[in-house]
This record gives C-alpha cells, sequence and structure tokens, in this order.
C-alpha cells in the first residue's frame, strides 16, 4: 500500500518552493515599487487641469467650429477650409492641456463628417477618430440646411424691402419669409424635420461607434438674429456699411424662428445620442449681428467683390472666446477636479518615554523607508528559505 504521508525530501521541495515563491514575490514588490519611483509624470502646465492634461481630443464640423475668418489660419486640414489657430478647439485645448487633432472644416455638412471627401482632397472627419480619442467636439447641420445660402437670399434692399436680389422670373419679393412660406407650409421648418434632423441623427451614432470611449460634446450656433428689434431698427446697408444688417424686419423675426426650430433640431438629437449638448443659443440673445456697441459674437454681413466674405455671420474673436467659455463649462462638469479631504490632526506624541518606541532614524542614503523595509524583507525571506530548506535536507538524510 502506497503511503499518504509526504515522505520528507518531498516536505523539503515543497517548503523551500513556498519560501522560494514568497521571496519571487517580494522581489517583484521591491521591483515594482523602484520602477513606480522611476517613472515620472510630466506635471501640467500652470493654470491645466490635471484631469485633462494629455487627453485625445478631436475637433469635428463646420465653419463655426474652424473659426471662419478669424486669423492666423493653420491651412489644415486643407486650406480651403479656412481654419483659424484661435478657434473655439484651439483655445479649449490650450486651457485643459489636450493634444487636439483639428479636423474641422468651413462648409461641412453631416456627410463630410462620415462618409464624403470635402474638397476632395480631404478624408472623412470621422477617420481622425478611434477608440484612444477621449473628448469630441462637433458642430454640424447649419449647411445641411442651406444656412449660407438662405442668409444670401434674404439681403434687402430697405428694412421694409425688397429683397436684393430677385427670384426666378425676375421678381423682387418683398422678404424672403413669402418665397419660403407658401400657403401655410414653411419649407424651411420641413427641412429641418425631415433632412436635417435624421442626418444629425445617423452622423451622431456613426461618431459614437468611431470614438466609443470619448466624452462627446454637440455645440449649438449662437444667435445671429435679435430676439426683438430696437426702436432704432437693425437695417443697415452693406454698401456703405462694413459689418451691415441688411433684412427687413419680416425676415428679422423668421430667420431668428429658423435658428430656433434647428437649434431644437440638433438638441434633441444629441440627447437622444446620449452626447452632451453645450447650449450658446439662449445665452447669445443680446449678442447678435444687430448690435452695433461692440458686445456682439458674430459678424454681420460682409460683401467683397465675390459676393459674401468669410466670416459673415460668423463668430468674431469676441464669439470664439463665448463659445470657449461655454464649452469649457461643459468640460469643468464632465471632468470634475478630485476632492482634496483634509487630513486629520496628528494625535500628540505620549509624555511618558517609556510608552511609545521611537522609531529608529534611517540614515540618508537617497532611499526612501519604504524601499528598503522591503529590501530588508526580501533579504530575510532569502535567508530564512535557505535555512530552511538546509534544516530539511538535514532531516531527510
Amino acid at each position: 500500500m502506497t503511503s499518504r504521508t509526504t515522505s520528507a525530501p518531498a516536505r523539503a521541495r515543497l517548503t523551500a518552493a513556498r519560501f522560494v515563491g514568497a521571496a519571487v514575490v517580494a522581489g517583484a514588490l521591491v521591483t515594482g515599487s523602484v520602477l513606480t519611483a522611476s517613472v515620472a509624470t510630466a506635471a501640467p502646465a500652470p493654470g491645466v487641469p490635471a484631469v485633462t492634461a494629455g487627453l485625445d481630443y478631436v475637433a469635428l464640423g463646420d465653419s463655426y467650429s474652424a473659426g471662419l475668418g478669424l486669423t492666423p489660419t493653420t491651412g489644415l486640414p486643407t486650406p480651403e477650409c479656412g481654419q483659424s489657430a484661435v478657434d473655439f478647439p484651439h483655445q479649449v485645448a490650450a486651457a485643459y492641456g489636450l493634444n487636439l487633432t483639428d479636423v474641422s472644416c468651413s462648409g461641412a455638412e453631416t456627410g463630410d463628417i462620415t462618409v464624403d471627401s470635402q474638397f476632395g482632397n480631404i478624408a472623412p472627419q470621422i477617420a481622425a477618430l478611434s477608440a484612444d480619442t477621449d473628448v469630441v467636439t462637433l458642430t454640424i447641420g447649419g449647411n445641411d440646411l442651406g444656412f449660407s445660402d438662405i442668409a444670401q437670399s434674404c439681403l434687402a434692399q430697405t428694412a421694409d424691402g425688397p429683397l436684393a436680389f430677385p427670384v426666378q422670373g425676375g421678381v423682387f419679393l418683398p422678404n424672403c419669409a413669402s418665397g419660403y412660406v407658401v400657403q401655410g407650409v414653411d419649407s424651411l421648418a420641413l427641412k429641418i424635420s425631415a433632412q436635417v434632423a435624421p442626418s444629425l441623427a445617423t452622423t451622431y451614432a456613426a461618431i459614437a461607434a468611431a470614438a466609443p470611449n470619448a466624452k462627446i460634446f454637440v455645440v449649438g450656433y449662437p444667435s445671429l438674429f435679435p430676439a426683438t428689434i430696437p426702436a432704432a431698427g437693425c437695417f443697415t446697408s452693406p454698401t456703405n456699411t462694413p459689418n451691415a444688417f441688411p433684412f427687413t424686419t419680416v425676415d428679422t423675426a423668421y430667420l431668428r424662428s429658423v435658428e430656433v426650430k434647428l437649434d431644437a433640431a440638433i438638441q434633441s438629437a444629441a440627447q437622444t445620442a446620449g452626447f452632451t449638448y453645450v447650449p450658446s443659443f439662449a445665452s447669445s440673445v443680446g449678442h447678435d449681428a444687430c448690435v452695433t456697441d461692440g458686445s456682439a459674437y458674430v459678424n454681420g454681413v460682409l460683401l467683397g467683390d465675390g459676393g459674401l466674405q468669410p466670416g459673415t455671420l460668423h463668430p468674431n474673436a469676441l464669439g470664439a472666446t463665448f463659445l470657449t467659455d461655454s464649452v469649457s463649462t461643459a468640460l469643468d462638469a464632465a471632468f470634475p477636479a478630485p476632492i482634496v479631504v483634509p487630513s486629520l490632526p496628528t494625535p500628540p506624541v505620549a509624555s511618558d518615554p517609556a510608552a511609545v518606541t521611537p522609531k529608529p532614524v534611517l540614515a540618508n542614503t537617497g532611499m526612501d523607508g519604504g524601499l528598503l523595509a522591503g529590501g530588508l524583507a526580501l533579504a530575510v525571506l532569502l535567508l530564512v528559505g535557505g535555512a530552511a530548506v538546509t534544516v530539511a535536507r538535514r532531516k531527510a538524510a
């Protein structure tokens, strides 16, 4: 019959193995502490939140993200994009220590985010996203509606009309609202609900799939048209005013209603997708293109030889700062600073010298006490293990 009792040599090997295993674990812990101590993380620049420093940030979107009309320009992703080095993505990245990839481009529609090669020489913007992306910002939808063309079609000769350009057949309409709203049907409102909103939903879904680990912020468009026309009126002619507001009283109210509908569609689609919507429409009321006291966040109409100039009805320098502040508020909420709990006061040392055994003072060797303690523990384990193996072998013999 085979004995179930473990033989002396086997016990010796088992005991030795246990001690060696313990020594290896202790060695790994010591080695780990050395490696941890030797890897230094660069401190963020002064004023940069440590919680966001070094995160990968991709800016998507159209001219409102790209900062069309603001200088200097980056020339990226292609010069035709009119991307500015002081657009809100660049300002946000600098303030939060983010690693920025800015692929925003003027004129972008939702298709240019997901599948189209805008200007024929740049990849769809979504190609900049990956599982490593931490932060995404986006403005999109205005060009799907065709807002730039709409604004140009609404330029008027006076505050009471007619329009500056004739419609088909050479007819000068009194205002553009009469052209977009026919027999009670608002063609722009219909386009927002039937075309723009579904395109936004599809685009947001694609972004979520391409950047599954990112916090995504959809930035709304600021207010361009006033909620209330001042007593002095808003109308100014672009032929003699460099920053003009050449819209009829009727169209000012109508175009504002279109803005409201577009903003609601963007907000709804963003929230349905689980993204953070960054509001800028309501908070920019009173800073629209009608304002002439220097507090406007957007330019008026800028005319040149080729028609509307870059920057027309787009954020100016003050507006870019406003959008930066709006996104910053959302980032602060999404990446809160860690709460520092104050340490409890140290209890007083006992007065009786015999009551407390003083901790021996380590010599200044350049190594901390924890590392030395770990090294001593390893040495003790190795010595004890060796002694145990020797004793076991003698008993076995």
